[in-house]
């Protein structure tokens, strides 16, 4: 254990929506008010499915989530593991295990949020345990977007509808995808487009199958791109994948990892007759995206 003092912000932290925003920069400034570290506790693997089966998908990989939450200063994500020894947890064993782990200060978490064995632990809990042990505990309050609740539950039916651009001003930061550009037929390349093509995790939530205007920062230098996600009809290729065309970059991006912003819907996934079809829409796509 670190002598430092240490805030944790307490969460899952799944989509990383405004509203786990809040909690992680209430407790960053807490922290930097009183010399400590600030430290997110999250889970490093897919919660949801352990809890309610294998169905629930993840908004963002333990990756993606990371990079964003040390975006928001914290000093140390803590990753804890998905297993049943550790969900078997009871409340107090829990914040126990905290304690041993940090010199804790204080901890801050939603009004809704729930710990130990079976979700025993509530936030009036929590406060009570602080007090014991001459801690701190902070509270933030849920974050309304016209008067509904903005949760990771809201923001899987925008994107599983497609309404990327609401899903985006409640998570904060659009949404995007990292991965590994892997090597697939280089169609695009031949009829002009070239593509770069990502594979998507299994535990990945499935966002709706269409064409969609977004970016990419290669080199440190932003590209528009249209982005298609699903799957690719006009050739019978049924498999679901990530494909960007990255407009005005000339490169080889094969085995680099990249992330793709997606900024707006453009337009559903369309089966063409000939190849001279589908060019003639990826120039008006360009266009618009270009806008």
């Amino acid at each position: 254990m670190s002598d430092k003092k240490t805030v944790i912000a307490l969460g899952y932290f799944d989509s990383v929506h405004k509203g786990h925003r809040l909690v992680m920069e209430t407790a960053r400034r807490f922290a930097e008010q009183n010399d400590a570290d600030f430290v997110v506790f999250t889970f490093g693997g897919n919660l949801k499915a352990m809890l309610l089966g294998e169905q629930e998908k993840c908004v963002y990989s333990p990756l993606e989530r990371e990079e964003m939450i040390k975006e928001l200063g914290a000093d140390q994500v803590f990753f804890a593991p998905v297993t049943k020894e550790f969900l078997s947890k009871d409340k107090t064993e829990f914040l126990d295990y905290l304690n041993e782990k940090y010199n804790v200060l204080a901890y801050v978490s939603g009004s809704d949020y729930r710990f130990g064995k079976n979700g025993s632990g509530n936030v009036g809990f929590l406060d009570e345990y602080a007090k014991s042990k001459k801690q701190r505990f902070i509270k933030v309050e849920m974050l309304n977007f016209y008067n509904e609740k903005i949760s990771t539950t809201r923001i899987k039916g925008l994107l599983a509808q497609g309404n990327i651009s609401y899903a985006n001003r409640l998570l904060g930061k659009n949404y995007f995808i990292t991965g590994n550009v892997v090597r697939d037929r280089g169609v695009g390349k031949k009829l002009g487009f070239p593509t770069v093509n990502i594979k998507l995790e299994k535990d990945k939530f499935k966002l709706y199958s269409g064409v969609y205007k977004g970016r990419t920062t290669i080199d440190g230098k932003e590209y528009r791109a249209i982005i298609n996600y699903g799957a690719r009809p006009t050739f019978s290729l049924e498999e679901k994948l990530v494909e960007a065309h990255v407009i005005d970059y000339d490169g080889d991006l094969y085995d680099r990892d990249i992330t793709l912003v997606f900024d707006d819907f453009m337009r559903d996934i369309k089966k063409f007759e000939n190849k001279e079809q589908l060019i003639e829409q990826l120039k008006i796509d360009i266009k618009s995206a270009r806008g």
